[in-house]
């Protein structure tokens, strides 16, 4: 039998992965931020960091980064399979050919971003959380100081790659460039919110580890 740990950890695989497949069906729609255009997948993607920063630290640097690319593996799977379906003849009578192909079809360009930023950003995080783990000083007694500040800098990196790939030249130059900082401050603002329920869990689930 699977002890706590072992179970914990396929929780942690599977939100992830899940996490990551819907915020690329989320980034299909840009919505409206006072002017600004922001991707949907702005709404869930922060949570990838959390969970990997839990990953990491109970469970070490080379299981998190086998998650990830597992993530990554999964919804390129995800992606083929969408193709194929939409590629299909469709059911005379079924009138939903153009609206699945248009949710479902993912434009390159997104998926693309999506997923360079998501494996690139993340193993970005990994490395600056351990090295802030080995640190001394705050960072080696706070989790939540390794968490934040391992995603300041990995969330300027996916903000960076996603954007850049997804929308520089898509959008004028202007809106891309609000659009980029937005989805930063927003991210890094999400984590920021929910840090003191990540502490709670956090040291919760150490007080499990080590019974």
């Amino acid at each position: 039998m699977p002890n706590f740990k072992q179970k914990l950890l396929l929780y942690f695989a599977t939100i992830s992965v899940s996490t990551l497949l819907i915020s690329n069906l989320a980034a299909i729609k840009l919505w409206n931020f006072f002017g600004i255009a922001v991707d949907g997948g702005v709404v869930v993607f922060p949570l990838t960091y959390i969970i990997g920063d839990l990953i990491v630290e109970f469970y070490g640097k080379k299981i998190a980064k086998n998650i990830i690319v597992a993530g990554f593996l999964i919804n390129i799977l995800a992606i083929i399979v969408f193709y194929i379906v939409i590629a299909l003849p469709a059911y005379d009578g079924w009138n939903m050919q153009n609206a699945y192909a248009s949710v479902f079809g993912f434009t390159p360009r997104i998926i693309l971003g999506s997923l360079l930023a998501y494996v690139c950003s993340n193993l970005l995080n990994n490395v600056i959380f351990m090295k802030l783990k080995n640190h001394d000083g705050i960072f080696a007694k706070s989790f939540i100081a390794r968490a934040l500040g391992s995603s300041a800098f990995a969330h300027i990196l996916d903000a960076f790659i996603f954007e850049t790939i997804a929308f520089l030249g898509v959008l004028p130059f202007h809106e891309f460039l609000a659009q980029a900082i937005f989805a930063y401050v927003l991210g890094i603002s999400f984590e920021v919110i929910f840090s003191p329920a990540e502490a709670i869990i956090a040291k919760s689930l150490k007080g499990r580890m080590i019974e």
